[in-house]
């Protein structure tokens, strides 16, 4: 899901994956491997072998090695959730992360997330892979219609992982949100499109082309669970927040895929120098073309907490939770994306000090009026998501637009009434920034 990286990398085992990796020490390509040889790890073999042509020719991944899977009970997968949950979201930094987003009004301050996570989790979860043990886990009594799709989807994800190494990707990724998600929705949009590309052609008898048809977005909607058919009521409750973190890589990675194989690119694997670095380039995948990379900036906080203060968070948000927090209190869903669209980079960080709580949020912008229009969408919204709320009594937002050098920077504060900016507060402000480079070619 997505309270951005943070909730999803306790999820982004389950979620990153649902693949398959590459066996260890095998040494034919091509091959399933199974660790036992029960009745139902049999019926997977057979399944995952009639699969895998179809994953080597709708991923444009040809296998290097062989594939591992077994079969996994409920409970067991209900044990090893918890245990990724609580490697990477342990109690103080669910905390944070939770205090983090309720003080943008995204999630009720009293959420309970780790259960919350493990039931949406384990709501229609097929199957899942471990990157530790480079097995994909099938959950045992399940229907095989259920286990084809998900098989093609993991099979996929073996073969990713014979390019690149997944868990190493996913580490690396841990502490860089925006960039995480970017990873993920890649790899989930990979994967999916693979396997929609695969059911068409099942279904029609025929070769199947997914870049051929019109802009999935437009087919998705704005309810895309409905529109397949999909009930799973847990995440249609669940905050907007947690919902589109957990669906984007799927979804938006899906998009992605399309517009970008469809593009300059042409079927070639998002591994590497070819996987987007922001969320801004899975939105715009335009912005990803040879020659027209649009690279984040990376912004640094140059100042530490004064005498008093701890900084509690620090983390981006990147495009598309910038969206998100516009979206959950402006009127206008498309507003909030065009004032969201200009982004070029943020960073934020949540402190706690004598006056109470505080939150800044410097973020850097493409042209100046990009920064004015989402300097005021920002306040706007903001300043909406306290009326009426008692959380919001007591607070004060101020929004200021500005430059660093020639580039054009928008701060947000977020601070109990009656807060100076003075005693070395202001100066948690001074940034520097730094545009990322460009992805390094895939080894």
């Amino acid at each position: 899901m997505r309270l951005g990286r943070r909730v999803r990398r306790a999820a982004g085992f389950v979620l990153l994956g649902f693949g398959l990796a590459a066996c260890d020490g095998a040494d034919a390509a091509g091959d399933v491997e199974l660790p036992t040889a029960g009745a139902t790890d049999t019926t997977l073999r057979r399944l995952a072998a009639e699969l895998l042509p179809a994953a080597e020719i709708h991923s444009g991944l040809p296998a290097r090695g062989p594939i591992r899977l077994a079969a996994r009970s409920r409970e067991d997968l209900e044990a090893f959730l918890i245990d990724e949950m609580a490697q990477q979201l342990p109690p103080d930094r669910m905390a944070a992360v939770v205090r983090t987003y309720a003080r943008l009004g995204l999630v009720p301050d009293t959420i309970d997330l780790a259960p919350l996570l493990r039931s949406l989790l384990l709501e229609q979860v097929v199957g899942y892979y471990d990157p530790a043990r480079d097995t994909l886990y099938v959950v045992d009594r399940v229907d095989a219609s259920q286990v084809e799709p998900v098989l093609l989807h993991e099979i996929v994800h073996a073969l990713q992982d014979q390019y690149v190494d997944l868990d190493s990707l996913m580490h690396a990724n841990l502490d860089t949100n925006d960039r995480g998600t970017a990873a993920q929705a890649a790899l989930e949009g990979q994967a999916t499109f693979a396997m929609l590309e695969w059911q068409l052609a099942s279904l029609t008898g025929s070769d199947a082309d997914l870049t051929a048809l019109p802009g999935l977005d437009g087919v998705l909607g704005d309810d895309p669970l409905g529109a397949a058919g999909i009930e799973m009521p847990l995440l249609s409750e669940a905050p907007a927040v947690i919902r589109e973190s957990l669906l984007f890589p799927y979804l938006g990675g899906l998009v992605f895929l399309q517009k970008n194989w469809a593009g300059p690119w042409g079927r070639v694997p998002p591994l590497g120098a070819r996987m987007p670095v922001s969320t801004e380039q899975v939105l715009h995948p335009e912005r990803f073309e040879p020659g027209r990379e649009d690279m984040p900036t990376d912004i640094g906080f140059l100042s530490g907490p004064p005498t008093g203060w701890t900084e509690v968070y620090s983390d981006d948000l990147g495009e598309l939770e910038t969206r998100l927090v516009l979206r959950e209190f402006l009127a206008g869903r498309e507003e909030a994306d065009r004032a969201a669209a200009g982004w070029d980079g943020d960073r934020f960080r949540l402190l706690d000090g004598p006056s109470g709580e505080v939150f800044l949020w410097a973020s850097v912008w493409d042209t100046d009026r990009d920064a004015l229009e989402f300097e005021n969408a920002v306040r706007r919204a903001l300043t909406a998501r306290y009326r009426g709320d008692p959380a919001g009594e007591g607070r004060d937002i101020r929004v200021s637009r500005g430059s660093r050098g020639v580039r054009p920077v928008v701060v947000v504060w977020d601070l109990p009434s009656g807060t100076e900016l003075g005693d070395g507060l202001e100066a948690l402000a001074e940034i520097e920034l730094d545009e990322q480079p460009l992805p390094q070619a895939m080894p």
